[in-house]
């Protein structure tokens, strides 16, 4: 079976990213404990954080940091992510998810999505945010192929677009008997 998730566009305040770039980052960081590395990489992790909480204002809980798999073990950034995924999918689901993942070459959490969100009443939607020059790496489309066959949560893209730019929201085709993804050809 094949589907096609379009992207959602999402606009931000320029603003806002010269702040973050600048090290003013409590606005997108309130209600969050951030580890060390969004403090240490100036330029990483806004889009990360302000598209969580722009779903966390839609009632979405969720994480930036986590692990599908059993990668990382004992890093403390991803372990409560972790715990969260462990309590809400079945064992067996997550076994054959991480199972897929080795034999599409992308274990060790190649390709995951940048968020993972739930509701307390048991949706749940993975994420890859983008924006301006950041492209879909195969390795994300096929986990999100994975993620929505295996585990049978919803996933999704965004792009994050400064207010007033142009753009035109891409579709992505995915494979959920083969885990292939690719852009649809308009």
């Amino acid at each position: 079976m094949k589907i096609g998730i379009t992207e959602t566009v999402i606009e931000y305040p320029g603003g806002d990213l010269t702040a973050w770039k600048i090290g003013e980052k409590k606005k997108l960081l309130e209600g969050h404990i951030p580890p060390g590395d969004v403090f240490n990489q100036p330029t990483y992790h806004f889009g990360e954080y302000f598209v969580l909480n722009y779903f966390m204002k839609a009632r979405w809980l969720g994480y930036r940091f986590y692990a599908l798999g059993e990668w990382e073990p004992n890093n403390p950034k991803v372990l409560e992510g972790r715990k969260k995924i462990e309590e809400i999918f079945a064992k067996q689901k997550l076994a054959e998810f991480r199972r897929q993942r080795a034999l599409s070459g992308y274990a060790g959490g190649k390709g995951e999505p940048d968020l993972f969100l739930y509701m307390e009443s048991g949706p749940t939607l993975f994420l890859e945010i983008k924006k301006e020059g950041d492209n879909v790496a195969p390795a994300q489309l096929t986990c999100l192929a994975q993620i929505k066959s295996i585990l049978e949560a919803d996933v999704g893209i965004v792009y994050l677009a400064k207010y007033g730019q142009q753009y035109k929201a891409k579709t992505y085709e995915l494979d959920l008997e083969t885990f292939v993804g690719h852009p649809q050809v308009a």
